[in-house]
């Protein structure tokens, strides 16, 4: 995998006016930290934060006043809306270590179940897996020709790529061939009648009190 190398800015200033000046100057507030080393504040030019999203490149060389460091574009923060970018966090990392990152599933291939009806349901777009930040892949591609209505695939199932590991359970359904949406409407609806029928009283029928040999039914209100 190529590492982008991105060029930043030291940041003297900090708190939230300070912060409104940068993006009013088409730049984002950034800092970088990790590895038992200061954190220091940086800004970043969000064309280039916005490129590296784009083109998923997580893993970047980050130079400053003749430092240089790899680091890992670890949480984008943005606005209550969702839509503006306010704020980049870069944790440091080691070429030499491994990390965790989600890599995107791809699937390949037309399921076998599809000529019957069946829909294929995607379950996780995303997988975490651990590697070395220059081994990381672009996706995770996934074969599903061979599966029938009601197959699916697992974490397990997957050949991921040599030093790739998943960190999520093996049994993690990650893609399943569902059956027709009529064939599930309709289960749903003969459930949904087995619940609302008045259950039918299974056992013997209670039996009338019958009075000791020898003895007298108790007395009536109006014989006491």
């Amino acid at each position: 995998m190529d590492i982008a190398e991105i060029q930043a800015r030291p940041r003297l200033e900090r708190g939230t006016r300070a912060c409104k000046r940068l993006r009013a100057q088409g730049l984002l507030p950034a800092v970088i930290y990790g590895h038992g080393e200061p954190n220091v504040l940086l800004s970043l030019r969000r064309g280039i934060v916005e490129k590296l999203l784009e083109d998923r490149a997580f893993i970047i060389q980050v130079g400053w006043d003749g430092h240089q460091e790899s680091a890992q574009l670890k949480e984008v923060q943005y606005d209550a809306l969702g839509d503006e970018i306010v704020h980049v966090d870069l944790v440091r990392i080691s070429l030499t270590e491994t990390i965790t990152v989600s890599v995107p599933v791809e699937t390949h291939g037309e399921a076998a179940g599809l000529a019957e009806g069946g829909v294929l349901d995607l379950r996780r777009h995303e997988l975490e897996v651990e590697c070395l930040p220059t081994a990381i892949p672009e996706r995770l591609r996934i074969e599903v020709e061979g599966l029938e209505i009601g197959d699916d695939l697992r974490i397990a199932d997957i050949k991921f790529p040599e030093g790739v590991q998943p960190v999520e359970e093996p049994d993690t359904v990650v893609v399943v061939v569902a059956p027709p949406a009529h064939v599930e409407e309709e289960e749903a609806e003969a459930g949904l009648e087995g619940i609302l029928a008045e259950p039918e009283l299974i056992g013997r029928e209670p039996t009338a009190e019958v009075p000791e040999e020898g003895g007298r039914e108790p007395p009536s209100a109006g014989e006491e």
